[in-house]
């Protein structure tokens, strides 16, 4: 018995750690989670202070800091990836479509 308590206070222990990570969320004005971010993106938040908007995309990848609306967020590309804003899909910056001359 003394052995069997011993292994199901390991295993307590044993999950405790086994919390899974926090999904990537966007927020309301009001601080609640709107939706997951996709995978590839994380969850961007202005804070009332200057912010990179929009995000890095394949015509603009590396776009200058401006004014935001207040508690501002979306999901944005990862670095080193880029928004392709013709598919949506967040992609290395080599990997932008050629743009027609």
């Amino acid at each position: 018995m003394k052995v069997f308590m011993l292994l199901l206070i390991l295993a307590v222990i044993a999950l405790s750690y086994c919390t899974p990570e926090p999904e990537e969320c966007y927020y309301d004005s009001r601080g609640l989670c709107m939706g997951e971010c996709e995978p590839g993106t994380y969850s961007y938040t202005s804070n009332c202070d200057q912010m990179m908007i929009p995000e890095p995309t394949c015509d603009t990848p590396t776009p200058q800091e401006e004014e935001a609306p207040c508690d501002y967020s979306a999901c944005y590309c990862k670095a080193p990836t880029v928004r392709d804003t013709s598919s949506g899909k967040c992609v290395p910056l080599e990997q932008c479509p050629k743009k027609q001359v």
